[in-house]
């Protein structure tokens, strides 16, 4: 730009934007909402309406922290052009930023976020999501940074504003927010400065931006080039195609998750026939042995009642037909320790069988739900927490709530699926 071009945009300025100019406004009912809602109402057998429904669920929270963050800017009273929801496809790429902020010295990415939880950010910058109850941490878990999320739409809005020709030397920052006024942000001292100085509930908005236009700067842009960077970006973004297979059930797929190799349970029957074959073993043992007919060791309706009655003394054996005193010397502490072990086996087999049932269907139900979710199957529950659940065998909400990784909101999410799961294994 030549010397006599600058003085000529310097008195011909007219400084107008001085107070917050929402170039592009939250719309209250976007087309994908519009066609969630749609597919919500469907009576099609081919969506999966829990799908639908859960991300329906998830866009409302996350409007609603928008709206509070829109809210925070307008009321700033600070000079800069705002953009909402921008999609912008290039070359390769593709950016979808909540927020665009175009001020006289930077430019401004905000990304938001509305989670149920506190956050936490390590001294390695890494982020976790923390749920308390009672003061007491009940679930902490792992999150994706949104710090390397929004970092990634600064490198592209980047090089689309430099391949336009617009805001060669401005620069391009980042900031994320956290929209729900209960979390609680616990940043290390020790975490990277970058990550530091870029994370803000949304109630700091204008303090952080004051603070940012209030530093000095080697580059002031004029309002005119201002709206042309906010025209541009209007006039390239993209209503976001709206992916219906995503929602879309694969009949053949669902049908084979539906048959769930669950381990057979053994009956009542199978036990006493079990028994039965232990107890004619070793009659027949012990008539070879003594080598007498084996109705003398005992008959088979004396058989027939220790297979029904199962005694587990020898007073008890002592009341079946057929053993006396002496069968009872003789033959009644090896009788009873077949009844006994037998009874003992039939609850190791009984229990590793239920604890296989439940597994199984814990397991299915987990891949199931990743899968409707597209969320990797941890998210649901990880391992640890699949084998708390068959170790503790909870029966109500509080009791699941006290296992670890099953917080608030994934027992709100899955809880009662979960505990019909664990009752039907029983």
């Amino acid at each position: 730009m030549s010397f006599l071009k600058s003085v000529y945009n310097v008195l011909t300025d007219k400084r107008e934007i001085k107070e917050p100019i929402v170039y592009k406004d939250l719309v209250e009912e976007s087309s994908f909402m519009q066609n969630l809602t749609k597919l919500s109402e469907s009576s099609d057998q081919n969506i999966d309406l829990k799908k639908v429904d859960h991300d329906l669920k998830l866009f409302s929270i996350g409007q609603a922290g928008e709206k509070s963050v829109i809210f925070e800017l307008q009321n700033s009273m600070l000079p800069f052009i705002v953009l909402h929801d921008v999609y912008l496809e290039f070359e390769d790429y593709y950016a979808q930023m909540d927020f665009v902020i175009i001020t006289h010295k930077f430019i401004l990415v905000l990304e938001v976020k509305k989670l149920f939880g506190n956050i936490k950010v390590t001294d390695k910058g890494e982020f976790q999501r923390v749920i308390t109850k009672n003061n007491r941490v009940i679930n902490k878990e792992g999150m994706y940074s949104p710090i390397n999320q929004v970092e990634r739409q600064v490198a592209i809005l980047e090089k689309f504003l430099k391949e336009k020709g617009l805001a060669k030397k401005c620069p391009v920052r980042h900031a994320v927010t956290f929209a729900n006024p209960k979390t609680i942000l616990d940043i290390s001292k020790k975490a990277p400065s970058n990550i530091q100085s870029s994370i803000i509930r949304h109630d700091q908005i204008r303090s952080f931006l004051t603070s940012e236009l209030e530093k000095d700067s080697k580059v002031f842009m004029f309002d005119g080039k201002l709206y042309d960077i906010a025209e541009t970006l209007l006039q390239n973004c993209k209503e976001k195609n709206f992916n219906i297979e995503k929602y879309t059930i694969d009949n053949g797929q669902a049908l084979q998750e539906e048959v769930i190799p669950i381990p057979k349970k053994q009956t009542n029957n199978e036990k006493t026939d079990d028994l039965k074959t232990t107890l004619t073993e070793f009659r027949l043992e012990r008539s070879k042995k003594l080598d007498m007919k084996a109705y003398h060791i005992f008959t088979n309706k004396t058989l027939d009642e220790l297979v029904e009655k199962q005694p587990g003394t020898m007073g008890q054996l002592l009341k079946i037909e057929g053993i006396g005193q002496k069968k009872a010397e003789d033959f009644g502490e090896d009788i009873v320790a077949i009844i006994v072990n037998s009874k003992k086996i039939a609850d190791v087999k009984n229990s590793t069988v239920k604890q296989g049932d439940i597994k199984t269907m814990l397991t299915t139900f987990r891949t199931n739900h990743s899968k409707q979710l597209n969320v990797k199957p941890f998210y649901i529950f990880t391992n640890k927490t699949l084998e708390a659940i068959i170790e503790t065998n909870p029966k109500t909400i509080k009791e699941l709530l006290e296992i670890e990784g099953m917080g608030p909101k994934k027992v709100d999410e899955f809880g009662g699926e979960i505990l019909a799961i664990v009752r039907d294994a029983d």
